[in-house]
């Protein structure tokens, strides 16, 4: 009898057996053979936001894509057969998405594997700057994509200092002598983004050291002192004007004189023209007028107190000056700024403190 059941457990153990093996022989063995991205068909490399379509065996049921152990890679289940499946590379900064060879793991409904995919860095591009028409010697933010692993930013084959603000955003300092003209090209490892950078029309009509189209400044009206070269300021020489309270004339002011306009005949928009001056004063509340003539004898004036005694830059919109020596109803948003040809500066010489010292240096006039 024990011989019997001896034989009888034999039999069944080896009908196991034989049952696992013919259940081995028909289980298919989950496998990757090739990631191919679209377009482009290329083999376990991909760039962000490509479709990869990877081909392979026992590759039904999948649950789960992670992109360097971290990034979760969402999928259309309908796409996934047993021979293939397609998902889209994400990049996410956020996330910690990164540029280069890394592991990307696949659950299915049998077993996970894990292979390894090389994420590629775009080309760079530019997509605009800002303003869209620069100025040298002025900052310039450029935006694009794929600012990443910067290794250069160059004008015209000069090197450019630049803060990168973020992968779409880099702020470049423009050299003063820059040319209208010039290439920008931004450097990564992906490759270079390049584009043609048009610059402002940029006159200087004074900096009180020799320089500009008008040099020879004088006072009139109630000054109590002018001197058009005070040692010092932002660089170099400034003009000072004094008002200690007289009201003879009921007026006061300086200027280097008129003569021809300023721009050229093509120069016409009053929105896209700006005067640029470096200011400072003896007290808050010193009150300036910058005043505009034209060779048609039209005069547009812009008014403002200090509210810093230190040097400024302050950059003024001539579409912003006013008629009537600037207390007028009528802006010069419609003035042919092509016609401007003198410019005076001096004291309000109501609701200002006395004296009431005024300070500036480098007038410009800017065309964009």
């Amino acid at each position: 009898m024990i011989t019997k059941i001896k034989y009888s457990i034999i039999i069944l153990l080896a009908l196991a057996s034989f049952t696992a093996c013919q259940n081995d022989d028909n289980t298919v063995t989950a496998n990757i053979d090739a990631m191919v991205a679209e377009p482009g068909d290329l083999l376990n490399q991909a760039f962000p936001l490509n479709k990869v379509r990877v081909e392979g065996e026992g590759l039904a049921g999948l649950k789960k894509i992670t992109l360097d152990n971290k990034i979760n890679i969402s999928f259309n289940p309908n796409h996934n057969s047993d021979k293939a499946f397609i998902f889209t590379v994400p990049f996410d900064e956020k996330l910690g998405s990164r540029f280069g060879v890394q592991p990307i793991t696949f659950v299915t409904a049998t077993t996970s594997f894990t292979k390894n995919i090389e994420i590629l860095q775009p080309v760079p591009t530019i997509t605009k700057t800002i303003p869209a028409v620069a100025t040298p010697g002025f900052p310039l933010e450029i935006e694009g994509t794929w600012f990443y692993n910067v290794s250069s930013v160059t004008l015209g084959g000069k090197a450019l200092t630049y803060t990168l603000k973020s992968s779409s955003s880099i702020v470049i300092g423009l050299p003063a002598n820059a040319v209208s003209g010039s290439e920008l090209v931004i450097t990564t490892p992906g490759g270079a983004a390049k584009k043609i950078i048009e610059f402002a029309t940029l006159i200087l009509v004074s900096d009180f050291d020799g320089n500009g189209i008008r040099k020879d400044w004088f006072s009139y009206g109630d000054v109590a002192a002018f001197n058009a070269n005070s040692a010092g300021g932002p660089s170099g020489n400034y003009a000072t004007f004094t008002w200690s309270g007289s009201t003879s004339n009921g007026y006061n002011g300086s200027s280097a004189g008129g003569g021809s306009s300023f721009l050229s005949a093509t120069n016409t928009d009053a929105k896209k023209a700006y005067i640029d001056i470096d200011i400072s004063a003896n007290v808050t509340g010193a009150q300036f007028t910058i005043q505009l003539n034209t060779i048609n004898n039209d005069n547009y004036a812009y008014n403002f107190k200090v509210t810093d005694v230190n040097w400024t830059t302050k950059t003024i919109s001539i579409a912003d000056f006013k008629d009537n020596y600037g207390f007028g109803s009528n802006t010069a948003a419609t003035l042919n700024v092509s016609k401007i040809n003198e410019i005076k500066i001096g004291v309000i010489q109501d609701d200002t403190p006395n004296p009431s010292v005024i300070k500036f240096d480098n007038i410009r006039i800017r065309y964009q």
